[in-house]
Formats: C-alpha cells, structure tokens, sequence
C-alpha cells in the first residue's frame, strides 16, 4: 500500500500534493479543480479550491453572484474581469469579490494557478456589507509580532466588522513557532505556500511541506513550529467577528 501523509481526524484534515483528486466545477470547464475543502466535510462553511486554467483557457461562463469569493495567484498570471472590471491575479495578488459580483478568469499566454475561496455571506447589523477590495502581498510589509522570527500580513482588514473572514500570510524563521496551543472557535482553512514545519493538530504532530492544506474546525487544538533551513509561511483563512448562530 502506498503511504500518505494525509489524514482525516475528528477535527481537522490534512490534504497533501499527492492526495490530490483532480475534479471539476461547471464554470470552470475543463480546468483542473482541486477541491481542498467544501461543506461535505462537516462542519466546514466554506469552499476552497486549487484551480489550474491552461494557457489561454478560462471560465466558460460567468460564476455567478451568491457567495464572497477570494481569489490569490499562485503561479502564471490569471486575469479575474469582475463586473467589468479586470484586475491581474499574477503570483501574490489577491482580490475579495463581493457575493454580489459575478466574475471570470481567464489565463494568458502561460498557465495560471490560483486559491478559490467562497463563502456565504453573513451581515452584521449597522454594517454595510463590504465592496471589491485588491491587492498584492508585497503592498506591505509584514508585521512583526511579539514572538521574535514570526512574522504577519494580513490582506483583508482585521477591525472592520463588515468582514466575516480574514486572509493572513504567516510566515516562521526556521525553528520558530506558535506561543501557545491555540484553541478556539473560529475554523480555519490553511495552505501551506512555501517551507515547511511540524503542526500540532489535537493531540498529534504532523509534518507539512509546500503544497499541503489543512482544515481545521472550531475548538481544534492547534499549534506551529518551522523545521528545515528555510522560512515558512502559510495563507490561513479564519472566520471572524461572528459565532455561527
């Protein structure tokens, strides 16, 4: 039998390169969908997807409104023409979609690679629900942390209550990690983008290399440490501002 770092557990799901299932999704033709997480894996209320488009393929209709949507380029340079309006997805660059917005993607002369995350949208009272917002991981700097060698960017904002979630860049010098055991009630999808470490999900350690993706589920306890001789970082989405009423 073939071995295989991935698992599934009580609380949490760990998706390797080499787990991956090539799929599809209506809109998006004959492009390879790799389904990281949807809500078939209880209690997870998103949907994220690795979706490779080849060279000048694309959506073949446009996805339509209904969900928020967050789009990050990994490889190529995918283009995302949102009601009208086209922002470049090269590597690094990211948009948040409205679920108002209907969008397409389209790859160019190379093929392109990028995380789909979607979500239904929660309101909160007195906050009126955001709008397009777009950008590239290197319009800022990461921000130092009160833990020496961790290091954060955060690509959606952290104090506005209009968002439901975040999408954070976390990134670990070698040998460094998490402070403490994390549990809590938000659920987590991360994509490990480069590097890798030992994870502590419930009560068994995990090594994650480039590539690997894991769901997390509220209340999972969690934690972090970087191995190797090179820095890591993940993308880690977290629902936020909410409590699943």
């Amino acid at each position: 039998m073939t071995a295989s770092r991935g698992v599934r557990r009580r609380s949490y799901t760990l998706l390797t390169p080499d787990n991956h299932y090539p799929s599809r999704l209506a809109a998006f033709g004959d492009a390879q969908v790799v389904k990281l997480v949807t809500p078939r894996l209880a209690p997870a209320r998103i949907g994220e997807y690795l979706v490779s488009l080849a060279a000048g393929a694309g959506t073949v209709r446009p996805v339509e409104p209904g969900f928020e949507t967050f789009l990050y380029g990994r490889a190529g340079a995918a283009v995302a023409t949102i009601d009208g309006q086209r922002l470049s997805l090269a590597a690094g660059a990211f948009a948040y979609l409205p679920a108002t917005a209907t969008y397409e993607l389209s790859a160019g002369d190379d093929p392109a690679r990028l995380l789909v995350l979607k979500r239904r949208y929660e309101p909160t009272p007195g906050a009126p629900a955001p709008g397009l917002l777009s950008g590239h991981r290197d319009d800022e700097p990461f921000a130092a942390t009160p833990v020496p060698g961790f290091r954060r960017r955060e690509l959606l904002p952290v104090d506005d209550p209009a968002f439901d979630f975040n999408m954070s860049l976390l990134a670990f010098d070698p040998g460094v990690g998490l402070a403490a055991v994390e549990i809590h009630d938000e659920e987590h999808g991360l994509y490990n983008a480069a590097g890798g470490g030992v994870y502590l999900l419930e009560d068994e350690r995990h090594e994650v290399r480039e590539g690997d993706f894991i769901y997390m589920a509220p209340y999972c306890p969690q934690s972090f440490v970087a191995t190797g001789d090179r820095t890591a970082e993940y993308l880690l989405y977290k629902d936020v501002w909410r409590d699943g009423f």
